[in-house]
């Protein structure tokens, strides 16, 4: 009988701690967990009353080193990036569902969430949650692992606006893929570098872009369905748009990452049909590599 009194009196507490805290306003959580410089920066944005309101808000909190360094010179753009970080809506992690699209204070620009049951996550924007629901009397907050940057365009844009990623945007023009890298989505792009395909060879690219049939196959073998950020990376196979073939992906240690023999270098670019992972290594599917072998004599020189 004791132990179930006990048993009562802490659920009534905990029921209390509850509706103490559900009184609060993001703001005044924020405020309370020291969130100090996040405070100030929606405080610089001009955004301290809309998160004082009554809502209901998302906000998907990055932690304070990282805000740390954020340059405020420019108070419009700091205000974009923090809208960026507020979706309309209340939403708990068992809301979310895979490839699921939030409208955020930011006009026209949307946050992708994912599910990855696999490893047990979930990430908006390739950032992940780190946290439970923290549900205020206004909205609910959710601290991520990074900062998120608005993509800027479809795979397609991307690729045209990276300046190590050029040779890659002409033979996507060579093959006709514009309109793929433009409409599908959502995708994963693995982006061979221009060093990658100076690696390969000026001979067998420009013998590829001679064969646009063959330069299309190989090009879409870059290509998997769904967004896949790297904090969802473990060893697995992944199916590609050119069918015949799946892309060997690894995971060495926390931070590395291959896709076949292609290792990934900089940062993941988000982009609003998908994310583009830049490789050091032109892949060549399995069904296709005696063919890109024939098209040259074996010599081999820089693009």
């Amino acid at each position: 009988m004791y132990s179930l009194f006990v048993l009562c009196m802490l659920v009534v507490a905990a029921t209390a701690q509850t509706t103490a805290k559900s009184t609060l306003t993001i703001i005044d959580y924020l405020t309370a967990r020291r969130n100090t410089n996040l405070v100030n920066l929606i405080q610089q944005a001009g955004l301290t009353d809309t998160l004082k309101g009554s809502g209901p808000y998302t906000l998907f909190a990055p932690p304070e080193s990282d805000l740390a360094n954020l340059d405020t010179s420019d108070k419009t753009k700091l205000a974009a990036l923090l809208k960026y970080h507020v979706a309309n809506g209340q939403y708990k992690r068992a809301d979310f569902y895979n490839e699921m699209s939030l409208t955020t204070l930011q006009p026209s620009s949307e946050l992708r969430v994912n599910v990855y049951l696999a490893k047990g996550i979930i990430t908006v924007e390739g950032q992940t949650m780190q946290s439970s629901d923290a549900v205020m009397s206004n909205g609910i907050v959710h601290f991520i692992k990074g900062v998120m940057t608005p993509p800027t365009g479809t795979v397609l844009d991307v690729v045209s606006k990276e300046a190590n990623l050029t040779t890659l945007a002409s033979v996507i023009k060579s093959a006709s893929l514009e309109n793929f890298f433009q409409d599908q989505k959502p995708i994963t792009l693995f982006a061979p570098t221009d060093a990658a395909f100076n690696k390969l060879g000026s001979a067998t690219v420009q013998a590829l872009v001679a064969d646009p049939a063959l330069l299309k196959s190989v090009l879409q073998y870059h290509v998997v369905p769904g967004t896949l950020y790297r904090a969802s990376y473990h060893s697995s196979y992944l199916h590609t748009f050119e069918e015949a073939d799946r892309i060997r992906l690894s995971q060495f240690l926390f931070f590395s990452y291959e896709a076949d023999n292609g290792s990934m270098v900089g940062n993941e670019l988000s982009a609003t049909n998908g994310v583009v992972q830049v490789i050091d290594e032109v892949l060549i599917p399995s069904s296709l590599s005696g063919q890109v072998k024939a098209l040259t004599a074996g010599t081999t020189t820089a693009v």
